[in-house]
C-alpha cells in the first residue's frame, strides 16, 4: 500500500500554527502524483481516504485569511465578527518561493501592504424621505399699474347757457373725501379763464371764486375719457366814482358800503370801498352808501347788478370842505390851544375836536361853529355850498 501522502502543508496548517514555508520544509516534496495530492485517484482500502480537491497549478493571489471575495454577507443590519485567525499572517514577500513547491506568487508593489479584505457589511436601506406638507405656491405681488391721467377742463358762465367768464376767476380743485381733520386735500389751483388739469381717475370738488362770488361743483372723471366741465357764476362787476359838484372828490376822502337784503336780513356785502375800484358781485340788488369825509355828507343810492353786466356808477355829493379858525382879528394868526364844536341851526352836533378844525367835510347847508379857548366861549354861524371849499373865521370878542 501507498504511503499515506496527504497534502502535508494542509494537515500541517490545521495541526500548528506554523507558516506555509515551515510547513513545506517538514513535509518534503511528496512522492508520485501532482505534488499536493490533490487529484490523486481514490486509494482503497482500510484508512481515511484522501479528501479531494481540484488538480492542476494554481496560480494567482492567494488569501489565506479572509473568506471569498464572492461570499455574500449576510443581510443583518450589525456587521459580521471576523473569525479568529488560524495563525498569524507573514508578508507574502517574505516567503522563499522555492519552499512552496512551485506555487506561484505576486510580489506586492514596493512598500505596500497585504492587508485582509474587510468582509462586505450590509447597507441598511436609506430612510425613506420625511413628507413635509406641500405650501401651496404664493401668486408674487404685482406691482400696481399708475393709472394713465385724464384732461379735466374747465370754465366759467355767468349764466346757464350765458357767456363766458373771461378774467377774474381763481380756480381751486380738491379732493372729494375730506381727512381726519375734515379738510380736502388741495390737488390744484390756477388763474387762468378757463384752466384743463392733468389728474387721475376720480371724484374732485371744483372751487371757483369771482371776485366776492364762489361756487363749487362736484365731478368725476373717469378713465380714458377726458371731461369739460363748466361752473355758474351768477355774478356782474360795478365800478362806483365819486363828485362833489361837478368836480371828483379826493379818492381820500370818499368811501363806499354796499349792502343786501338776504332773506329778510340786511347783510353787508363790501365797505371801505375807494372809488374807482372793480368789484365782482353776485348779481342781485345792493344799497350804496357813499360818505365824503367823516362828518355828515353821506350819499345813499340803490342800483342792480345784472348777470355779466358791468355797471359804472356816479354818486354826487353836495358838500364841500371847510376850515375853522380862531383869530383875534379878521385874516390875523390863527391861536391856538383851541376846541371845536359844530351843530345844527336845530341844535345837532355834527363835530366835536380837540385842537385846530380843518378840511372838515360838510354837507351843504348852514352851520354854527363854537370855539373854546381859556374857559371862553365864541361862536360863529356859516354856510356849505356844494363845490366850493371855504375857510371860516372866529373872532375874539
Amino acid at each position: 500500500m501507498r504511503p499515506l501522502t496527504c497534502g502535508i502543508l494542509a494537515c500541517a496548517i490545521l495541526a500548528s500554527p506554523l507558516s506555509a514555508t515551515e510547513a513545506a520544509a517538514q513535509a518534503g516534496p511528496p512522492a508520485g502524483g501532482s505534488g499536493f495530492g490533490f487529484g490523486d485517484a481514490p486509494r482503497s482500502g482500510p484508512g481515511p481516504k484522501a479528501p479531494t480537491g481540484v488538480g492542476g497549478t494554481i496560480s494567482g493571489r492567494v488569501n489565506l485569511i479572509g473568506p471569498s471575495e464572492t461570499a455574500t454577507a449576510a443581510p443583518t443590519l450589525a456587521p459580521p465578527v471576523a473569525p479568529a485567525p488560524i495563525f498569524s499572517p507573514q508578508r507574502l514577500d517574505t516567503i522563499n518561493p522555492a519552499a512552496l513547491g512551485g506555487l506561484k506568487l505576486h510580489a506586492p508593489a514596493p512598500n505596500a501592504r497585504t492587508t485582509t479584505t474587510p468582509a462586505k457589511t450590509a447597507t441598511p436601506p436609506p430612510a425613506a424621505p420625511v413628507q413635509r406638507p406641500v405650501e401651496a405656491a404664493l401668486t408674487p405681488p404685482v406691482a400696481p399699474v399708475a393709472p394713465v391721467k385724464q384732461r379735466l377742463a374747465l370754465s366759467a358762465l355767468f349764466s346757464e347757457n350765458g357767456q363766458r367768464v373771461q378774467s377774474g376767476v381763481k380756480w381751486r380743485l380738491f379732493t372729494d373725501q375730506a381727512d381726519g381733520n375734515g379738510e380736502h386735500m388741495l390737488v390744484a389751483e390756477s388763474t387762468a379763464a378757463s384752466p384743463h388739469f392733468d389728474v387721475d381717475p376720480g371724484a374732485y370738488i371744483v372751487h371757483a371764486v369771482y371776485g366776492l362770488v364762489s361756487a363749487a361743483k362736484f365731478v368725476q372723471v373717469k378713465a380714458g375719457a377726458p371731461s369739460d366741465q363748466s361752473v355758474v357764476l351768477a355774478a356782474g362787476a360795478v365800478r362806483i366814482a365819486a363828485f362833489a359838484g361837478s368836480q371828483p372828490a379826493s379818492a381820500d376822502d370818499v368811501s363806499f358800503k354796499l349792502t343786501r337784503e338776504i332773506d329778510g336780513v340786511t347783510r353787508t356785502v363790501a365797505e371801505q370801498v375807494k372809488p374807482g375800484t372793480l368789484l365782482r358781485l353776485p348779481a342781485g340788488r345792493y344799497h350804496v352808501t357813499s360818505l365824503f369825509g367823516d362828518a355828515n355828507a353821506a350819499v345813499e343810492a340803490d342800483m342792480t347788478v345784472a348777470p355779466g353786466k358791468f355797471v359804472e356808477a356816479q354818486i354826487h355829493h353836495k358838500a364841500a370842505k371847510v376850515s375853522l379858525k380862531l383869530v383875534q382879528q379878521p385874516g390875523g394868526p390863527e391861536l391856538r390851544d383851541t376846541s371845536w364844536t359844530v351843530l345844527t341851526p336845530g341844535g345837532d352836533v355834527i363835530r366835536d375836536s380837540i385842537g385846530a378844525l380843518d378840511n372838515l367835510v360838510l354837507a351843504e347847508g348852514d352851520y354854527v361853529a363854537i370855539a373854546r379857548r381859556d374857559g371862553q366861549l365864541y361862536q360863529q354861524t356859516f354856510g356849505v355850498k356844494a363845490g366850493v371849499d371855504a375857510k371860516v373865521e372866529v373872532q375874539l370878542r
